[in-house]
């Protein structure tokens, strides 16, 4: 594909309002291994911190299992959320920290 091939005012829509991608997902439609294989060689290429490249990929099909991880990630999320956890120091300056932050109901929303 050319750049010039490229609809850039629908790219710029779509990035301007799309909130967060998984809000457009529908979970109940399986997605073959090559699809998931071209999101992990797309998301590889998107900046990180520092160059740092510290991601990981998990690629879990098996339905039990993405259940239990994803009640692992609820609690961990809900504890952050609650300040049970301590928060990250780089990203303190970042958070809520109280329901009168925009991003206090923003965040609660995006769930």
């Amino acid at each position: 594909m050319d750049i010039a091939d490229i609809d850039l005012v629908s790219v710029d829509h779509l990035l301007m309002t799309t909130r967060a991608v998984r809000k457009r997902l529908d979970l109940a439609r399986p997605v073959g291994r090559e699809v998931i294989e071209r999101c992990i060689e797309i998301a590889i290429q998107a900046p990180t911190a520092v160059y740092s490249q510290t991601w990981h990929f998990i690629v879990i099909t098996e339905a039990t299992q993405r259940a239990a991880i994803a009640e692992i990630y609820r609690r961990a999320g809900e504890g952050l959320r609650s300040r049970a956890f301590p928060p990250n120091p780089y990203m303190s300056g970042l958070l809520a920290t109280s329901p009168d932050d925009k991003r206090f109901t923003q965040s609660l929303q995006d769930e």
